[in-house]
């Protein structure tokens, strides 16, 4: 099994990186790192300088794409570093390119990735944070573990049961990975003022977790208005981390404040499992 971490500058990285030793070392899987210089970037903004300032951002170009490249090997040693600590196989690569296309390319050859929610690849950070492996997710190329909080190991893991086929593909694509399925406290949670109808959305991802070998797992519908009754029972159990079938019916920037997804990354507090 393979973990791709796809490495910037922003400051949750080191997070991200640290939640992806910590989950490979449970699994026994392998981490990879990618740091991308975005060269397509600079040469874009190399085509936006004026005409006498043509020939010094052609001379520039080199020079900026070196030292990016120099950061990213620095970002990356300290990634393998931590995983050597945790006793976690790992590659790093620095790679020339378009981000999209090279993290997707390395994302065909992994089971899932983790970032942070921070995460801005393009040259100058002028990409929305978060924005790019959010849309591989969107895309279903992978499932994404993000870093949303500050590193701690995960100890509490609640399950959003809102019905429907993400969530299905979520807990399916989380059990069959064997995330968490030994050391964890496992909650299959369904928020719905009707008991009857919350258990009914407790069925597939009890069937999913019996099927994929899990046992010991906890159950509970909770009632109220859902995004509060939800984050209420998060905050009760002291969760780690929530899996949830990817953003909802909302638009990327459309979600702060409008859904229970949207509500976890903007307190910051749990890290996420999505898959759409």
């Amino acid at each position: 099994m393979k973990i791709l971490v796809p490495a910037s500058l922003d400051p949750s990285c080191g997070d991200a990186g640290r939640l992806a030793a910590d989950t490979a070392r449970a699994l026994r899987a392998e981490v990879r790192i990618l740091y991308v210089v975005d060269s397509e970037g600079i040469r874009r903004a190399e085509a936006g300088a004026p005409p006498g300032a043509i020939h010094i951002a052609e001379m520039a170009e080199k020079e900026i794409a070196d030292r990016l490249a120099s950061e990213g090997e620095k970002e990356v040693a300290e990634l393998r570093r931590v995983c050597e600590e945790a006793g976690v196989p790992c590659a790093g690569e620095v790679r020339a390119g378009d981000p999209r296309e090279e993290i997707d390319k390395a994302a065909a050859g992994c089971d899932f990735l983790v970032t942070g929610l921070s995460s801005q690849y393009s040259f100058g950070r002028t990409d929305e944070p978060g924005k790019l492996v959010l849309s591989l997710m969107n895309e279903k190329v992978l499932p994404v573990l993000l870093a949303v909080s500050p590193f701690r190991p995960i100890a509490t893991v609640v399950i959003g049961c809102g019905g429907g086929a993400r969530i299905a593909r979520a807990v399916g694509a989380m059990a069959r990975l064997g995330l968490w399925r030994a050391g964890c406290r496992i909650v299959l949670l369904a928020a719905d003022d009707s008991e009857e109808e919350g258990r009914g959305r407790l069925a597939e991802p009890r069937r999913i977790l019996a099927d994929e070998g899990y046992s010991g797992w906890e159950e509970k519908v909770v009632q109220g208005p859902k995004p509060d009754a939800f984050l209420a029972f998060c905050e009760e159990v002291g969760a780690d981390a929530v899996v949830l079938g990817g953003w909802g019916k909302h638009r990327w920037q459309e979600l702060f404040g409008l859904s229970i997804t949207g509500r976890l990354v903007d307190i910051g507090r749990y890290h996420l499992f999505l898959y759409m």
